[in-house]
């Protein structure tokens, strides 16, 4: 058939647009997930799971830099469920690395404490308040704080003096941990402490305090909980969002159901039936039933 000059066969644009659709966006797509899946392989096949001597290996011969990655996954790894064998010869390495301050940095010792706190056995308890008791809040913050949560969740109550220093420390961050770890402690001798810091300028070491002196039984705080329920203050005076507000919140009718706080009660039912947040509601409605439920006051 004659074509008329030109004029192009009605197929030629569609086969030229598909030729550019391949060029520009599928061939190199599929290249490009051919590739992912080599490297994939590649990473599968040359995957090995690490052990608990592995990992430790790991951070005493790794760079400077790279311990620490090594020493929080020692750490996640021990908490997992059916994860690492808790042998006494991981425990002694850990409690090694965390007191060796010449040649491990603060990072990979503050995760080492956290490894330890896995272990139950008096000897990481021990080395953890040692460590504790001789570390420099200036020098090593985190660390610190690290070591503080380990003993909190070993539940070590012996440690409460070694914590309690650290409610006087210039460092908010340090005053607020230590406010919250003296009430998992358990020791009632942590109170004389707790109260005074009823009075600290920061308001979560305050709130801390607060709480920790309602899991040991003591109503000194009962009022700043009763403050940590208004969601207006929260808001307005301390610039919460809603998660922080909440978060607040359930905690303080936590501390007052705890305490069977009977003049709370009004509060109580005002946040149960009024607040925006279903957890708050629901956790003031706990408080309550906690409340009711038990006559007879808690003792300072």
């Amino acid at each position: 058939m004659h074509e008329e000059p030109g004029h192009e066969q009605p197929d030629a644009i569609p086969n030229e647009r598909r030729k550019v659709f391949f060029g520009l966006f599928v061939f190199p797509m599929l290249i490009a997930i051919t590739m992912a899946i080599l490297l994939t392989g590649i990473v599968l096949l040359t995957h090995e799971d690490e052990t608990p001597e592995s990992l430790v290996t790991a951070i005493k011969t790794a760079a400077p830099s790279k311990r620490w990655q090594k020493a929080f996954e020692l750490s996640n790894e021990l908490n997992r469920s059916g994860g690492m064998i808790r042998s006494a010869g991981i425990m002694n390495e850990a409690i090694h690395i965390l007191h060796d301050k010449d040649h491990y940095d603060a990072r990979t010792r503050a995760y080492m404490a956290m490894a330890l706190g896995r272990f139950r056995q008096p000897e990481a308890q021990a080395a953890l308040k040692q460590a504790l008791d001789s570390m420099d809040e200036r020098e090593e913050p985190m660390t610190a704080i690290f070591v503080m949560w380990a003993l909190g969740g070993l539940e070590y109550s012996d440690a409460a003096g070694s914590v309690g220093r650290f409610l006087n420390s210039e460092d908010p961050d340090l005053r607020k941990a230590a406010a919250y770890v003296l009430g998992t402690l358990g020791n009632p001798e942590a109170r004389a402490g707790l109260k005074q810091s009823l009075l600290d300028p920061v308001a979560d070491v305050q709130w801390n305090a607060a709480l920790s002196l309602a899991r040991l039984g003591d109503d000194s705080g009962q009022p700043i909980l009763v403050q940590m329920l208004d969601r207006d203050r929260l808001r307005d005076v301390h610039q919460m969002g809603e998660s922080e507000m909440e978060r607040t919140m359930v905690n303080a009718a936590k501390g007052l159901a705890l305490l069977r706080a009977q003049d709370a009660i009004q509060v109580l039912e005002d946040v149960a039936g009024q607040d925006l947040n279903l957890k708050v509601r629901q956790a003031a409605l706990a408080a309550l039933r906690s409340v009711h439920s038990k006559a007879v006051p808690a003792r300072a």
